[in-house]
């Protein structure tokens, strides 16, 4: 069970990495029913966003604004699975470009997967950054 969640954390990784839109990793409000809605919280100012099109719209900005993102991941790993449920934490260096700046940093993952109908999709995700 964990290996799929696992599966769906390393494609969310190399879609960041590759470019590629990230929206399709993300469960539906529809698909997250009372768990919902899906939320996704950044490291940057005011990045909280709540319901399945709010996300949608922040994970199309960061493939539009940053490019050449790198993600060396050093501690994952699926803390829970009950039901269909999981439970998500991750260490990883990201760097890259954002609107043309170098940037690289510490930072962490968390978040909650759901299993819904073709496999396991994120529920809530947050990154922070380590302070500079």
């Amino acid at each position: 069970m964990t290996s799929t969640v696992e599966a769906l954390l390393d494609a969310y990784f190399a879609a960041l990495e590759a470019g590629t839109p990230l929206e399709a990793f993300y469960a539906t409000d529809a698909e997250a029913g009372e768990l919902g809605p899906v939320v996704k919280i950044g490291s940057g100012r005011g990045e909280v966003y709540v319901g399945r099109a709010q996300v949608a719209e922040a994970v199309r900005s960061v493939g539009e604004s940053l490019t050449e993102n790198r993600l060396e991941r050093r501690a994952r790993r699926v803390v829970r699975v009950a039901g269909d449920v999981a439970f998500f934490a991750d260490v990883a260096w990201w760097s890259g470009m954002d609107q043309g700046k170098r940037f690289g940093s510490l930072t962490r993952w968390t978040g909650v997967c759901l299993r819904v109908q073709g496999g396991w999709k994120l529920l809530h995700l947050h990154v922070s950054e380590e302070a500079e």
